[in-house]
């Protein structure tokens, strides 16, 4: 498995991940964050496909995860939790000291890797999530 920043031809595959989410990012606005300095967008992927992607904000020696999945065929596998191991290497490498992020309260699978990644629950976000409605919780982790 190799991790790496996406290039402009990975952007149509990691489109189509980010339908996962209620208000996924279209391919133009990747293309726009990919010429932003501060954000960063990683893909997870074997020798042939993308298996996942994240988008985060660099700021500092902070980052902040705004999103982060897997394939819908290969969870509850291992990917994530092989993803998230190396994405928090790399931050660290980057020069990163915290990785915050936002997870819905009724992910629990999500949840759950992040706690067994090391992350931390710091709060609540009330009423933060749309399509439903609903809370996040806030975490974090020391790199």
């Amino acid at each position: 498995m190799e991790l790496r920043l996406a290039e402009e031809r990975d952007l149509e595959t990691v489109a189509q991940l980010e339908q996962t989410f209620a208000f996924p990012l279209s391919q133009e606005e990747l293309h726009k964050l990919l010429q932003n300095d501060t954000f960063r967008i990683i893909i997870w992927k074997d020798e042939d496909n993308i298996l996942g992607h994240c988008v985060l904000f660099r700021v500092m020696d902070e980052a902040e995860i705004t999103s982060f999945t897997v394939r819908g065929d290969l969870r509850g596998k291992g990917i994530g939790t092989d993803f998230l191991t190396a994405l928090l290497q790399y931050l660290k490498q980057d020069g990163a000291k915290i990785a915050y992020l936002d997870v819905r309260e009724s992910n629990t699978a999500a949840r759950k890797l992040y706690q067994k990644c090391g992350f931390s629950e710091l709060g609540r976000r009330k009423r933060f999530y749309q399509k439903p409605v609903e809370d996040a919780i806030g975490m974090g982790i020391e790199l």
